[in-house]
C-alpha cells in the first residue's frame, strides 16, 4: 500500500480545476488542510497544492498510470480545518471558481507564498564550457560572479536594462553556468521583538562604559526588550550583541502581535445592557434558538435607532457563557469603529476584528489569535464570514441588505450565503438584522423559513425624526440651481445655532457627474470604458470610477476647439464647495472613497466628527447607515433622484432602503431629529414610504411587482458574463453559450446576449446572458458544464466567461 494525497493545485483555469492523486514520499507527514508543493503538467514544474485527503492505493505504482511524488510540505500543521475545506469545496461548487480562489478569501494574505529563485554561478574554472570573451552573455554572467552570491531576476533587469534577462538566464542554464534555487517563502513573517536578559558576569571581565550600563540595568532582573535596553541605557544593539557573544546576557526572540484592536480593554467589563420591554421579548425569542444549538435563522427587523446592538450584546454574551462563539458581519469598514469600541467595552479582548482596511500583517495576527481561541468574538466586514472560529454558537449580519456583503471579484460570493453554510456545520443561529430587510430575507421569514422578529418603537424614549420634502424643481423656478436648496440651508441654519450637528447624504463623489461641449454635444470620455470622465476638484482632474484613468482638466473641446464647456451633475466635492460658500467658517468633513483611502482614516473622520462636534458630516453610502450621534438633530438627503429609476429590478429596494436608513441618523439622542429630501419627485411612492420608514407598505408593492415579473425571490437570476476585445467575435461566443444554456436549463429561461450595462470597462467588451431558474445543484452543475467546455475550447482563447447567482449589479 503506498500513501497517497488528493490535492486541488494552484489552477489558472476552472476547466481544469479537480483533484489529482499524488505519492507521498516517506517521513513526510500531511494531512487535509496542509498546502504542499507538487510537480505539475508535462514539465512538472512545481505548483502550490491543498491537500484534500489522505489515503492508500495499491494500484499507485501501476507503470501504465505512474504516480507523480508530492515535493515538499509548505505548512507544519492545516490552514484549514475540516469544516473549512467543506465549506471550501461547496463555494467553489457554488461560485464557478477554482479551490485556490476559495482558499484566497478565506486565510489572509500573509499565509500566503511567493516563489523565489535565485540564481548562483558556477565558477569559471568549473565550467565544462567557458564562456568566450566576446559572447554577449559574459556581461551578465561576470556581474553574477562579482556578487558572490545568489541573485534574482529582478535585480539583473536592475543592472541590465533594456536586456532580456530571462533569455538570458535560460542561456546560461543550458550552458551549465548558473544553477537555480527555488525557494517559497511566506508572504511576511511573524512580527518578532528581542528580549534581553542577564546571565552571569564572570570575576575579572573588563567591560566599557556602555556594556556597564547596560549589565547594571539588567541586574534589576527579568527580561526587557532590545528597544527599552537602548532607551534606558543609550547602548546600540551592537553592544547588547557583544555581550550576548561573552555570554553575558542572553537574547531571545518573542513573536510581538500587530494588534488590530488599538483600544485597551477596560479594567471592568460592563455590564449587561438594560432592554426594554419589547427588546426583552426579542431576545427571550432569540435566546431559545440559541439555547437549541441547532441551525436556526432569524430575521431580526428593528426600525432605525430600535437598539438592535443592545439585542446582539445580550445573544453574544448567551452564547459566550455556553461556550460557545460567534461572528458580527458589517457592511461598511465605517461602521467598525462604533461597534468596536462598544463591544470592546463589554467584551474586552476576547474581541477580534477582520476588514481590508487592516494590513496584511494585522490582518495575520488577528487570524491566529482567533484561531488559538484567544479571540471569540469577531466583528468585521464581509471576509470576517471566514474567520478561523471553531465552535461558532451566533452569526450577526447587521444591515443585511447592503449589497457589499456580495463580493465582485473571484469568487463571487454572498457572505450570507457563506454565513448559512456555517452555521448549519456549527449548529448557530443565524441572525440577520436591519430596518430595511432585502426583499429575499423578508418573504423568508413571512413563508416560514426564517423566524421573524419585529422592533417597532426607538431604544431610550427616542422618536423618529419629522420629514420634510423640498421640491427642487420649484428651487429650480425661483432661480435656486445649486445643489443645496433653500429649505435644507435654513434648516441647516437653525441646526448651528442650537449647537447640534447634520449629516448630508449624497451617493456620488467627485466634482461634477460629466463636462460636456455646449458647441458640439461631445461628452468627455474614459478612452479605456463607456463612461463619461467625471470631474473631481480636488485635484482638478478628470478622473474615470471604472478603470482609474485619469487626465488634466480641459479648457476646450477635445473635438471642436470650443471653449464653451459645461459641467452636469454633481458629486460629494461640488457640495462641500457649495456648502463651504453657503457657510463660511463651519466645518465640513467629507466622507466618500477619495477620503478615506487611507489607513484607519473611517475611524479617524469618524471619531473628529464626535468628539470636535464638527457641525457637517457629508458622504457617500458609508455615512448613510449604522452610525449614531446622539448630536445629530438633521439629516439631509441631497439628491434622492439619483437612486431611482437605474437600470436594475433593485433600483427601488436600494433607494427606500439608502433613504431610510440615512434619515434614521437624525434624532438618537434627546432632541427630536429632522430630515430634508431634496427631489424633483417629491410624490414618488418609493419616496414617500422612505420617509414615513413604512417598510411594510414598500414591500408589498415591491413583491406584487417581483411576483409579476418573476425577479427574485420568485426565481433565481443567473447572469453569465463574457468579455473580450473583440466585439464580433465576443457575440458570436456569447450566442453560442446562450444556446447551450438554453439547451440544458429550458429556452423558456434563458435570454438572448446583451451588452452589460457598462459596455466597456478597461478596453474589455462586455455581454451578458441572463436566465431566471433555480440556484440548486443540479442547474449549477449544467452551467458549470457549459463554463467548463467554453473554457477548454481553443475557439474560444483569450474570452473570458463568469457566472454568477442574483448579483446586485
Amino acid at each position: 500500500m503506498n500513501r497517497t494525497v488528493k490535492v486541488a493545485v494552484r489552477a489558472d483555469s476552472y476547466a481544469y480545476d479537480r483533484p489529482y492523486t499524488y505519492l507521498v514520499p516517506g517521513g513526510m507527514e500531511l494531512c487535509p488542510g496542509m498546502r504542499v508543493l507538487v510537480p505539475f503538467g508535462g514539465g512538472n514544474r512545481p505548483v502550490q497544492a491543498l491537500v484534500l485527503d489522505c489515503g492508500e492505493e495499491k494500484n499507485a505504482a501501476d507503470p501504465a498510470h505512474p504516480l507523480k511524488t508530492v515535493l515538499s510540505a509548505l505548512d507544519s500543521e492545516p490552514v484549514l480545518s475540516e469544516k473549512d475545506l467543506r465549506l471550501l469545496l461547496w463555494m467553489r461548487d457554488k461560485c464557478f471558481c477554482t479551490c485556490y480562489d476559495v482558499l484566497k478569501a478565506m486565510i489572509p494574505a500573509g499565509l500566503d507564498f511567493r516563489t523565489e529563485i535565485r540564481y548562483c554561478p558556477v565558477p569559471e574554472s568549473e565550467a565544462k564550457s567557458p564562456l568566450p570573451d566576446a559572447d554577449p552573455l559574459r556581461p551578465v554572467y561576470e556581474f553574477m560572479l562579482s556578487l558572490g552570491r545568489g541573485c534574482g531576476a529582478d535585480e539583473l533587469k536592475k543592472s541590465f536594462p533594456g536586456r532580456d534577462i530571462p533569455a538570458a538566464l535560460d542561456e546560461l542554464q543550458k550552458k551549465k553556468l548558473i544553477v537555480s534555487d527555488r525557494r517559497e517563502l511566506r508572504n511576511i513573517g511573524d512580527k518578532k521583538t528581542r528580549y534581553v536578559r542577564l546571565l552571569s558576569v564572570p570575576d575579572g571581565v573588563r567591560l566599557g562604559t556602555k556594556q556597564t550600563d547596560v549589565v547594571d540595568f539588567l541586574r534589576g532582573g527579568g527580561e526587557y526588550s532590545m528597544r527599552e535596553v537602548s532607551y534606558y541605557t543609550g547602548a546600540s544593539s551592537a553592544t547588547v550583541k557583544s555581550l550576548a557573544r561573552a555570554g553575558i546576557v542572553g537574547i531571545r526572540e518573542l513573536e510581538a502581535p500587530r494588534p488590530a484592536v488599538k483600544k485597551a480593554p477596560p479594567a471592568e467589563l460592563l455590564p449587561d445592557p438594560m432592554l426594554s420591554p419589547e427588546q426583552e421579548r426579542v431576545f427571550s425569542g432569540l435566546s431559545g434558538l440559541c439555547a437549541q444549538s441547532q441551525p436556526n435563522a432569524a430575521l431580526l427587523h428593528g426600525i432605525t435607532g430600535s437598539g438592535k446592538t443592545f439585542v446582539y450584546i445580550r445573544l453574544i454574551r448567551k452564547v459566550l457563557s455556553m461556550g460557545r462563539n460567534a461572528i458580527v458581519l458589517v457592511p461598511e469598514i465605517a461602521l467598525t469603529p462604533q461597534l468596536l469600541d462598544r463591544f470592546t467595552d463589554y467584551f474586552g479582548d476576547l474581541v477580534a476584528l477582520i476588514h481590508s482596511g487592516l494590513s496584511v500583517g494585522e490582518r495575520l495576527d488577528e487570524w491566529k489569535r482567533i484561531r488559538s481561541g484567544r479571540a471569540r468574538v469577531v466583528v468585521g466586514t464581509r471576509s470576517a464570514v471566514f474567520a478561523p472560529l471553531d465552535n461558532i454558537g451566533l452569526i450577526v449580519i447587521d444591515e443585511e441588505q447592503e449589497y457589499t456583503y456580495r463580493s465582485e471579484q473571484t469568487p463571487k460570493y454572498h457572505a450570507r450565503d457563506a454565513a448559512k453554510f456555517r452555521a448549519v456545520q456549527h449548529g448557530a443561529l443565524l441572525l440577520m438584522g436591519s430596518a430595511t430587510p432585502s426583499v429575499e430575507s423578508m418573504y423568508a421569514a413571512v413563508s416560514g423559513r426564517y423566524r421573524l422578529f419585529t422592533l417597532r418603537e426607538r431604544y431610550g424614549k427616542a422618536v423618529l425624526p419629522d420629514v420634510v420634502f423640498s421640491d427642487m424643481g420649484e428651487e429650480l423656478r425661483r432661480g435656486n440651481g445649486g445643489m443645496i436648496g433653500s429649505e435644507l440651508a435654513g434648516e441647516l441654519e437653525r441646526t448651528f445655532a442650537a449647537g447640534n450637528q447634520a449629516i448630508l447624504f449624497l451617493n456620488r463623489r467627485g466634482n461634477s457627474r460629466s463636462i460636456f461641449c455646449r458647441s458640439c454635444g461631445k461628452t468627455l470620455k474614459c478612452p479605456n470604458c463607456s463612461v463619461s470622465l467625471t470631474y473631481h476638484s480636488a485635484n482638478n482632474r478628470l478622473m474615470c470610477h471604472y478603470c482609474g484613468h485619469s487626465r488634466k482638466i480641459v479648457v476646450t473641446c477635445p473635438e471642436c476647439g470650443s471653449p464653451d464647456l459645461s459641467r452636469s451633475g454633481g458629486g460629494t466635492q461640488k457640495a462641500e464647495a457649495e456648502l463651504s460658500a453657503l457657510f463660511p467658517g463651519k466645518e465640513i468633513i467629507r466622507m466618500d472613497a477619495d477620503t478615506t483611502s487611507g489607513k484607519e482614516s473611517h475611524e479617524k473622520l469618524l471619531a473628529r466628527f464626535r468628539d470636535e462636534n464638527v457641525p457637517m458630516l457629508l458622504g457617500t453610502q458609508m455615512i448613510a447607515k449604522g452610525l449614531d450621534f446622539p448630536n445629530v438633530t438633521l439629516v439631509g438627503v441631497i439628491d434622492a433622484d439619483q437612486l431611482l429609476n437605474l437600470p436594475d429590478f433593485r433600483a427601488s429596494e436600494r433607494a427606500f432602503s439608502m433613504i431610510t436608513q440615512a434619515v434614521g441618523r437624525a434624532g438618537r439622542g434627546a432632541s427630536r431629529g429632522r430630515a430634508i429630501i431634496q427631489t424633483f419627485s417629491p410624490g414618488d411612492s418609493v419616496l414617500r414610504a422612505a420617509a414615513a420608514q413604512d417598510y411594510d407598505t414598500f414591500f408589498r408593492s415591491e413583491s406584487d411587482f417581483r411576483r409579476a415579473f418573476r425577479y427574485p425571490p420568485f426565481c433565481d437570476l443567473l447572469i453569465v458574463e463574457l468579455s473580450g476585445t473583440d466585439n464580433a467575435r465576443l457575440y458570436a461566443a456569447a450566442s453560442h453559450v446562450s444556446g447551450e444554456l438554453a439547451a440544458v436549463l429550458g429556452e423558456e429561461q434563458v435570454f438572448p446576449p446583451a451588452p452589460a450595462p457598462v459596455f466597456r470597462i478597461n478596453n474589455k467588451l462586455r455581454y451578458r446572458i441572463a436566465a431566471k431558474t433555480s440556484d440548486v445543484k443540479d442547474v449549477r452543475e449544467k452551467v458549470s458544464a457549459v463554463i467548463r467546455r467554453f473554457m477548454s475550447s481553443r475557439i474560444y482563447n483569450g474570452l473570458g466567461i463568469s457566472a454568477v447567482f442574483n448579483p446586485f449589479e
